[in-house]
C-alpha cells in the first residue's frame, strides 16, 4: 500500500490515463492474484500505448501541457519545486534543503560577481584619472 493515499496526478497522467483505467486500478484489491496480474499489465499497456500515441501524433496542443513556456524559468530550483508536491515528508525536507543550498550558492555567486564588477569599475576609474 502507498505511504500517502492522497497522491496527486500530473498533466501527463491525465493525458495517458482515463477514468476507466482508474476504475480498473481501484478494483485490483478485489480480484484474485492472477487477475490482478492480468489487469495490472493491461492497464500499464494501455497507458504505454497512449503515451506512444501522444508523442507520435505530434499534436503540440497536448504536448504543450508538458512543456514550459518560453518565458518560464527552467532552473533546478523550479524543477525541484515542481516535483515537491509528489514527494513524501522526508523527500520534501530534502528538496527544501537542496533548494536552500542552491539559492545560497546563487546568492554567493551573485555577490562574487558584484565584487568583481566593483573592482573592475574601480580599476577603470583609477586608470582614467
Amino acid at each position: 500500500m502507498n505511504e500517502d493515499s492522497s497522491i496527486k496526478f500530473t498533466d501527463f497522467d491525465y493525458l495517458t490515463g482515463d477514468r476507466r483505467l482508474q476504475m480498473m486500478k481501484a478494483a485490483l484489491p478485489y480480484v484474485n492474484t492472477s487477475g490482478q496480474r492480468l489487469i495490472s499489465i493491461l492497464v500499464k499497456f494501455q497507458e504505454l500505448r497512449r503515451t506512444v500515441a501522444l508523442f507520435s501524433r505530434g499534436e503540440t496542443a497536448e504536448l504543450g501541457i508538458m512543456s514550459l513556456g518560453e518565458n518560464q524559468s527552467r532552473s533546478p530550483i523550479d524543477m525541484l519545486n515542481a516535483v515537491r508536491p509528489f514527494a513524501g515528508p522526508q523527500e520534501q525536507d530534502f528538496i527544501d534543503m537542496a533548494c536552500n543550498l542552491l539559492e545560497g550558492l546563487r546568492i554567493g555567486s551573485q555577490y562574487q560577481q558584484d565584487i568583481m564588477l566593483q573592482e573592475a569599475v574601480g580599476a577603470a576609474q583609477r586608470g582614467i584619472s
